[in-house]
């Protein structure tokens, strides 16, 4: 009797030691997905702003299409509770930043200012719930004339 007690009270020991290592690993897995998105948007902006002009209103602007994956919450991996792009007023670049539901907070640079659907306005890119996220940059004027990245769902 004694050995199945032992048995229990050992296994449980291991499952206590074993949760907190779970859920570390799920978080990093969650913030290497989401680094990944925040990187493949900056690679598409920076690419469209350098290698692209903005054309006249009767031609199609030149764009890129990204996709930003929002991993739900599961054993291996960290629910995303709110993600961001802010474009900033004081300059040419935006932050990402993404919550995950345990309360992990990053933040990151993208080398371009992204908007979220017109070009003359500075609205930020917010993402919720979870799958695949299929976004449109493309390379428009804003209000003073400048070529400014616009994002819009595909």
């Amino acid at each position: 009797m004694i050995r199945y007690v032992l048995a229990a009270a050992l296994s449980l020991a291991l499952l206590a030691a074993a949760v907190p290592a779970l859920e570390y690993g799920a978080a990093i897995n969650t913030e290497r997905t989401l680094d990944t998105g925040i990187e493949d948007l900056d690679r598409a902006a920076t690419s469209l702003a350098a290698n692209d002009d903005p054309t006249p209103d009767t031609h199609p602007d030149p764009q890129r299409v990204v996709t930003v994956s929002l991993p739900e919450d599961s054993l291996t991996t960290a629910g995303v509770d709110h993600f961001e792009v802010v474009p900033r007023e004081d300059g040419n670049f935006s932050a990402a930043r993404y919550v995950l539901e345990d309360g992990t907070t990053r933040t990151a640079t993208i080398d371009e200012r992204i908007v979220w659907l017109e070009p003359t306005e500075n609205e930020p890119i917010e993402l919720g719930g979870t799958g695949e996220r299929e976004l449109v940059l493309t390379l428009e004027m804003d209000a003073n004339d400048e070529p400014v990245v616009v994002a819009r769902r595909a």
